[in-house]
């Protein structure tokens, strides 16, 4: 009888430590120490815990910390790392006065992969322009700017019927393939990479750029390398120097790339090389 007894004591014995042993195993497994993926750029760790329990990183021989808010989240500001570098990342809570691990967690900073950039809203630079379109625009009567309308190469135009002058455009990527350089007295116009140019031109006081006629494969043409210059030495019958209307057009591997059809000071032209 004493031996079935002390069977029975050893057996519940046995099952409670099993049962303890469990429930520290789930305990630790329930520890809670999460930490955002570290990239190359980044430049913040974040991450959460438990509230109010401070976390520590140490890189080197620097030690970074921060304690987690009331909710557990922790921002730690480090220094931006190489890639494949390990970090350590450790909690710690308070117990007895002193800071004691609660969890730690180890991350491998990884190369940030750069997103697929959004194909842009604009053409490319050598893409074909649709002349009917914009010789519909030009005969709303109305300004219509549309696009990238930034000052210098590089830049999208897309406007019609501007500075009150109807008949006006900017079409494509008009100073990347046209150059007109103007200084009150001289206007130089010539083609930019590798675009050939055909134009037509006539003195404000002639007639309005509405009339001018349009630049076809029978008009005057710049090849590259070419350049033509307009003086503005003349005046009109009103004792006043006139503007110039120039509408050029730009072709590259047979197809019209940008348009230009803009008004300058001239008259006169005087040489062609």
């Amino acid at each position: 009888m004493r031996r079935v007894k002390k069977s029975v004591v050893v057996v519940t014995m046995m099952l409670f430590s099993m049962m303890l042993f469990s429930m520290m195993n789930v305990h630790a497994a329930n520890k809670k120490l999460k930490v955002n993926k570290v990239y190359t750029t980044t430049k913040k760790i974040k991450g959460k815990t438990k509230k109010k329990y401070l976390v520590k990183v140490k890189i080197g021989k620097k030690i970074y910390k921060k304690k987690a808010s009331s909710k557990g989240n922790f921002t730690i500001p480090i220094p931006k790392q190489k890639v494949d570098k390990k970090l350590t990342v450790k909690a710690y809570r308070k117990k007895n006065k002193k800071w004691r691990l609660y969890a730690k967690k180890t991350i491998t900073v990884k190369k940030k992969t750069v997103k697929a950039t959004t194909k842009s809203k604009y053409p490319g630079k050598e893409d074909a322009i649709d002349l009917e379109q914009v010789k519909k625009d030009l005969a709303i009567g109305k300004e219509i700017h549309k696009a990238d309308l930034g000052i210098g190469k590089g830049k999208y135009y897309y406007s019609v019927n501007y500075g009150s002058c109807k008949g006006s455009a900017r079409v494509g990527y008009v100073d990347d393939y046209i150059y007109v350089d103007t200084n009150g007295e001289f206007v130089t116009l010539k083609p930019l990479n590798g675009a050939t140019l055909y134009y037509t031109v006539a003195g404000a006081s002639e007639k309005p750029m509405t009339q001018l006629e349009e630049p076809t494969f029978d008009s005057e043409q710049l090849k590259p390398g070419q350049k033509v210059v307009f003086y503005c030495g003349d005046f009109n019958k009103n004792g006043r120097r006139g503007d110039l209307y120039l509408k050029v057009k730009a072709y590259k591997n047979g197809k019209l790339i940008a348009v230009s059809y803009d008004f300058h000071y001239m008259i006169r032209l005087i040489s062609l090389h």
